[in-house]
């Protein structure tokens, strides 16, 4: 059986990467994210004021990645994963967000009988 004798080193990927762009892709989601566990530990603004920002640094994050470290952009030759990116962002919101709220209203959906049977003094 013949070697596999390609060097992985001459991929067209391989080729492309820059040590600079991956430094400064981690370097900037690093910090956007340590922005927002700032803001979130400080608690310095209202619940949509944080959900905001919080998003908003989330994107930025994002974008930070897909440009810098992905090498995404509108060419031709990265359309359909551009495509496919933008097309997941979506129910990636909603499934975090669906999460978030799920557990925001987990207590008083599960605890209403509880609370009423408590608060009325009387057991059922």
């Amino acid at each position: 059986m013949p070697a596999h004798s390609t060097d992985p080193l001459l991929h067209p990927e391989v080729r492309q990467a820059s040590i600079l762009a991956y430094g400064a892709g981690f370097v900037a989601s690093t910090v956007f994210m340590a922005i927002a566990l700032v803001i979130t530990l400080g608690r310095v603004l209202p619940y949509l004021g944080l959900l905001a920002a919080i998003s908003a640094l989330a994107m930025l994050a994002l974008l930070a990645q897909v440009v810098l470290l992905f090498r995404l952009d509108l060419s031709e030759t990265q359309l359909w994963k551009t495509v496919s990116l933008a097309l997941v962002i979506p129910l990636f919101v909603l499934s975090i967000g669906l999460t978030g709220w799920m557990f925001h209203t987990l207590y008083p959906r599960t605890m209403l009988h509880f609370m009423a049977v408590q608060g009325s003094g009387s057991m059922m």
